[in-house]
């Protein structure tokens, strides 16, 4: 065995390049297999409106594509030239196809175009030259919104145009048509991305709004800026002389030594505003290392506070032409033409087009680009939380499993939490006595930083809704919230709509049925939480959504998940805590690193550290620290496995990605301390695997968390129930002896939630040795 020379020098040099552009997204790449995605099909055909005729749509290129999520999919929308016109670049028709991914790299496509010139308000526009280089952004109402190049072989311009499916579209016209009195209807200018940013509720990039404004970077040539209102009518932002402000220009020496061109939709991050642009290099005086002509892919980061204000650059190319398909075709200069980005399966997925010929993918790990993995998460260290409620609170799991994912995800956060559920509550109190009681003894003697309240199912009396039970209910929670302002003024508040009834897999006890009460009073829940500036996160649909994917699964399954109606089995909690954590704003990461074999280091060690790098021939070992712990969803449960059919929690909550680049082709074995994870493909691992689907030295020490957890809250749970009998506790004696118990449990759980290291080796499987189970 043979220590990496330089491995240390190595280590604290790609540390260094990590801080200095952590900003960055990436690095990026290349699928093993799939590329390119999308190819042209000569045998494609359309009645086109213009000609009245069959047009091959696609039969010469189809490339330059734009990229949405929808549905747990990749919807692209690319570029296609049909076989008309002149063999030169812009000289034949385009139109836009759409095609679908579950994968995001094996693709089903439309037979016909779903975008295109037609007998419209734009023809004038748009004929013959057609639709070019779309861009695509979701609007907050699902809306999507779509820029796109109007050529008509003699002028461009950036057209707008919305869908809510896709497939139909309204045009708005060119971008800029009415800003400035008209001043800027003949100018002409092409490729626009709106910023967006990652919704952490979604779990996808939508259209985002900086100072109640949405922005736009736009241009060839130079990188221009400009703002709306709407998505649709545009103004660009100027300098001191009137005219619009130029971000970006040519850089000699560089790979945008001609000219900068935007890029796919801007990313807003806690960095900033990252944007992703074209860049063509010069016959002479440009990079050096990329062919006269070539167009590559480059970052660079803006304030998000002041989007014309240019933070960082880098000066080498994330995405440069390198194989053949990219480098040949209808521009044999080459290019990798970026113009989709999405989030999507805990990844980035770039789509860019080829030579102006083909569309090709290419992929990085989607992380924050901080290593603060707290950043935007509502808990913070050493809050006290009590979540406060009936019957289906005292059951003692979403809170418990709310608990669970913060001390795994975050062990060197502290935070104290405190069931707060009695059966029977209502606004006005219950079993515990009246409110004013319970909220003294069980509420504010904590001095909770976070309170959250789920009421409701007692409230509703069980019969149809009526103005007098919303008056009663309001009235009484309006009580809650005012008692709480006033004893623990600084708390925070989150007002959780209250988990169904269920009246999915038995039929209603009356008309419209006990769940649209719920339903009513999580809309008061709502307007009582804008009201008194408090979160509202509604619990009801997640479930009712569970409890119909189980009922079209297996309707005797279904039943259990609420098995008397009222209270929701420990699944459904499951349920119920991924939509509270969500509505916090809870990261997917637990860790994300990226090892290059071929380079010996790893590029990229997200909320973890990686060192003692070896390499015994093609056996590559290392130890690496994570800062957090995976949720232990073990798939061999039958409960868990069901859980993980009917949601999205893997994806949302539970992401630990591990990538292994430069492997040659072949099976490795992946073990960490000594124990197999499993055998993978070297284009596996290429693409990455989450870890957190395996069972893995870190899983098994969340799962021993996770006994301790339900340990101290059934500890607390006997100790509230102590309280509200007048039990005995010690507290008499000046010291509560109950207390001290869960105190002494909670210090238990976060000594045994610290992070450790573990030492991973990669080893490549012989013909002789037998395969891992997957």
């Amino acid at each position: 065995m043979r220590m990496r020379a330089g491995w240390l020098a190595a280590l604290v040099m790609s540390a260094g390049m990590l801080r200095a552009q952590d900003w960055v997204i990436g690095p990026f790449a290349r699928p093993a297999s799939g590329n390119p995605v999308i190819t042209p099909r000569p045998q494609s055909t359309f009645e086109d409106p213009i000609l009245h005729a069959p047009a091959h749509w696609e039969a010469l290129h189809t490339f330059n594509p734009a990229a949405i999520v929808r549905d747990h999919k990749v919807y692209v929308l690319y570029r296609a030239e049909d076989d008309s016109g002149t063999m030169q670049i812009g000289m034949h028709t385009s139109r836009l196809g759409l095609a679908e991914s579950a994968d995001g790299v094996h693709f089903t496509r439309r037979g016909e175009p779903v975008f295109y010139p037609a007998e419209d308000d734009q023809k004038a526009r748009e004929w013959p030259g057609g639709v070019e280089d779309p861009r695509i952004v979701e609007r907050e109402d699902g809306t999507y919104v779509l820029t796109y190049t109007q050529w008509n072989r003699e002028t461009y311009s950036v057209g707008i145009a919305s869908s809510t499916d896709l497939e139909h579209w309204t045009k708005h016209g060119p971008a800029f048509f009415a800003a400035a009195g008209g001043k800027y209807a003949a100018l002409k200018y092409k490729s626009a991305g709106i910023v967006t940013a990652l919704d952490p509720k979604k779990g996808r990039l939508i259209a985002a709004k900086i100072d109640r404004k949405y922005w736009m970077y736009w241009g060839e040539g130079a990188i221009h800026l400009a703002t709306s209102d709407d998505l649709i009518q545009w103004t660009p932002v100027k300098d001191k002389d009137g005219t619009p402000v130029e971000l970006l220009k040519p850089r000699a020496g560089h790979f945008d030594s001609t000219f900068p061109e935007t890029g796919p939709p801007p990313v807003l991050t806690d960095k900033g505003i990252v944007v992703l642009y074209n860049g063509k290099n010069a016959e002479t005086g440009g990079d050096p290392k990329l062919g006269p002509s070539a167009y590559a892919a480059g970052e660079t980061l803006f304030d998000a506070k002041d989007p014309a204000h240019r933070i960082a650059q880098i000066d080498e190319p994330v995405l440069k032409p390198e194989l053949p398909y990219e480098k040949t075709g209808q521009y044999a200069a080459g290019t990798t033409f970026a113009e989709g980005l999405v989030f999507f399966h805990g990844e980035w997925f770039l789509y860019y087009g080829c030579a102006d010929s083909l569309v090709a993918v290419v992929t990085a790990p989607a992380v924050a680009p901080s290593a603060d993995v707290t950043r935007g998460f509502y808990l913070h260290n050493d809050d006290t939380v009590v979540m406060y409620g009936d019957s289906i609170t005292e059951q003692n799991y979403y809170n418990q499993w709310v608990e669970l994912y913060t001390v795994t995800r975050f062990p060197k956060m502290r935070v104290h939490f405190f069931g707060g559920g009695v059966g029977g509550d209502r606004v006005t109190g219950g079993g515990g006595g009246p409110i004013d009681v319970r909220l003294a003894r069980d509420v504010f003697a904590e001095k909770p930083t976070v309170v959250t309240i789920m009421l409701g199912m007692n409230d509703g009396s069980h019969r149809p809704q009526t103005p007098e039970i919303e008056t009663a209910y309001t009235n009484g929670y309006e009580h809650i919230l005012d008692s709480i302002r006033e004893h623990a003024p600084s708390a925070r508040i989150t007002l959780l709509g209250p988990s169904p009834f269920d009246d999915v897999t038995a039929p209603p006890e009356f008309p419209g049925g006990y769940n649209a009460s719920m339903v009513q009073l999580a809309e008061v829940d709502q307007k009582l939480a804008q009201k008194h500036d408090a979160t509202f996160v509604n619990l009801n649909p997640p479930v009712v959504a569970a409890l119909e994917k189980a009922q079209a699964l297996d309707p005797q399954v279904a039943k259990l998940l609420i098995p008397d109606r009222v209270h929701p089995d420990p699944l459904a909690h499951w349920v119920m805590a991924e939509a509270l954590l969500k509505g916090w704003n809870a990261p997917a990461l637990v860790s994300a690193v990226t090892i290059d074999a071929k380079g010996g280091h790893a590029v990229r060690a997200e909320n973890a550290t990686v060192s003692d790098w070896q390499e015994d021939g093609s056996t590559l070992r290392w130890t690496e620290k994570e800062n957090g712990l995976p949720l232990p969803l073990i798939k061999d449960n039958a409960t868990m496995a069901l859980l993980l059919k009917l949601t999205d929690i893997e994806q949302q909550l539970n992401q630990e990605p591990l990538r292994v680049t430069g492997l040659a082709a072949g099976q490795y074995t992946l073990s960490i301390d000594g124990r197999s994870t499993g055998t993978f493909a070297a284009e596996d691992l290429e693409r990455g695997i989450n870890l957190a689907e395996y069972n893995t030295p870190m899983r098994q020490q969340a799962q021993r968390v996770s006994w301790m957890v339900r340990d101290r809250d059934e500890t607390h749970y006997i100790h509230l129930r102590m309280r509200v009998r007048n039990a005995d506790t010690g507290v008499e004696d000046g010291a509560d002896r109950m207390q001290a118990f869960e105190d002494s449990l909670e210090d238990s759980i976060y000594a045994e939630a610290a992070p450790v290291p573990h030492h991973f080796e990669v080893k490549p499987v012989t013909a002789s040795a037998p395969q891992s189970a997957q």
